[in-house]
């Protein structure tokens, strides 16, 4: 009964070893084929994506600003 365990163990470790050997090879694999091939570059955008939140994105970056100010004042001790 023990020597049924211990194969049916055995036999489950090296499954999964085997399963991990392969997915280790296919990942390695992937990403030499991927390398190959460069990645499109984005064009860069004129506007900042704080300005196009419109109302909503100045207030939060005037909040930014103001907790900033108050940071930096307090650091000078003044």
């Amino acid at each position: 009964m023990i020597a049924e365990g211990l194969e049916l163990m055995m036999v489950g470790m090296g499954v999964v070893f085997s399963f991990l050997v392969l997915l280790v090879i296919l990942m390695k694999l992937s990403g030499f084929l991927l390398s190959k091939f460069p990645e499109p570059e984005e064009p860069v955008k004129a506007a900042s994506k704080a300005g196009q939140g419109g109302a909503a994105g100045s207030r939060a970056s005037a909040t930014m600003a103001v907790a900033l100010a108050a940071a930096h004042r307090r650091q000078k001790g003044t």
